[in-house]
């Protein structure tokens, strides 16, 4: 169910002087306000899908009519791409399994290719045919515990992205494109690109519709679009990696970019005394533990962001510096369990540390940067 939340502007200022923050979801980032005279009055909406609380944000009650809209394309992106939908075009991808090719719409198969792309970029650390230690471990559905070490050697043996065959649509022929998985077994899962993706083409409709700036909240995968009414930039706090805290590390500004946060936090399980999150390494089954807590993605392109934050978390702290470093466009946050900040060179000046629990480290020296 949708709920339409109303606020005038006077009612907006009130409201943060009190709270002294707007918590867009309870998730990965929050929203943060600036001074806003004048502010025109906020519509908003959320709703549940792709698995998390998904809402929009605009300003201007002419505004309301796209709301709406705007969410059903993350639920038709869901029916399309859920693993966990049994009549999504991915489960009749993985349905056909080490047997024959799926016929998908051109939508799903383009957002398979950048998957692939993204998988042999970080040579599987980022792998789309990961389901099988995802559905094994089953992490968030209340009766998940760890596999035994034969069950983890079955699983890896059905994940290998260069197994996962496109075949693009013959337009001579009027075809549609077509997916086949290899082997037996084998099964997609596009829960670290879907966000994302969903992320960008919403923003697309709104921005289609006229709307110049708005929040777009994907269970914590923000995406801040056009300047606010006050000419300001937003301002984005940025999740703190101890889950007890509830509340952000740092604050950076931005307009027209995404946050995509990828942590320890989000999902997980004890069992034993032993906390197992969902982050899982493609070379072990086992939940990647290296130094990291958390690793935030900044990019204009969400379904980027969304990749890259699994992908720079499984390559660790120098390697994932090293690489969000050399890649365009792109700035990242790297939190250790240490409680250090490290964030890429785009980020020295604008991102602001505001915890006194974290410090920051030294990124220049980590990678011998002059």
């Amino acid at each position: 169910m949708r709920i339409f939340n109303y606020q005038n502007s006077a009612g907006h200022r009130s409201a943060l002087l009190m709270a002294g923050l707007v918590l867009l979801t309870a998730g990965l980032v929050f929203a943060l306000s600036g001074c806003e005279q004048q502010a025109p009055q906020s519509v908003s909406a959320t709703d549940f899908a792709l698995g998390t609380t998904c809402s929009v944000k605009l300003y201007g009650s002419q505004n309301k009519q796209y709301l709406e809209p705007a969410l059903r394309i993350a639920e038709e992106i869901e029916a399309k791409m859920s693993a966990h939908t049994e009549d999504s075009e991915i489960a009749r991808i993985n349905r056909k399994a080490g047997d024959s090719a799926a016929a998908v719409s051109q939508e799903t198969f383009t957002l398979i290719q950048r998957a692939k792309e993204f998988s042999k970029l970080s040579d599987g650390i980022f792998d789309l045919s990961v389901g099988p230690l995802v559905e094994l471990w089953d992490i968030g559905s209340g009766e998940e515990s760890v596999p035994s070490p034969d069950a983890l050697s079955e699983a890896l043996k059905k994940v290998d992205y260069r197994d996962v065959q496109l075949i693009p649509a013959d337009e001579s022929e009027g075809s549609q494109p077509k997916v086949l998985l290899e082997e037996a077994g084998m099964r997609l899962d596009l829960g670290a690109i879907a966000k994302g993706y969903a992320a960008d083409r919403i923003v697309e409709y709104l921005k289609s519709m006229g709307i110049e700036y708005g929040i777009v909240n994907l269970g914590g995968n923000v995406y801040a679009f056009g300047e606010k009414h006050n000419t300001t930039q937003w301002k984005i706090g940025i999740q703190s990696p101890d889950d007890e805290r509830g509340s952000y590390i740092g604050i950076i500004e931005l307009t027209d970019k995404a946050v995509v946060t990828s942590g320890k936090y989000e999902r997980y399980f004890i069992e034993d005394g032993t906390r197992y999150h969902h982050i899982l390494s493609t070379a072990d089954g086992y939940p990647i533990e290296n130094e990291l807590a958390s690793v935030s993605i900044i990019s204009a392109d969400a379904t980027e962001a969304d990749a890259l934050s699994t992908l720079v978390f499984g390559l660790g702290l120098q390697r994932g510096l090293e690489f969000t470093e050399q890649r365009d466009g792109i700035e990242a946050i790297l939190v250790t369990e240490e409680n250090t900040v490290f964030t890429t060179s785009g980020l020295r000046t604008s991102f602001e540390l505001t915890d006194k629990d974290f410090k920051r480290g030294e990124s220049r020296q980590l990678l011998s940067l002059r």
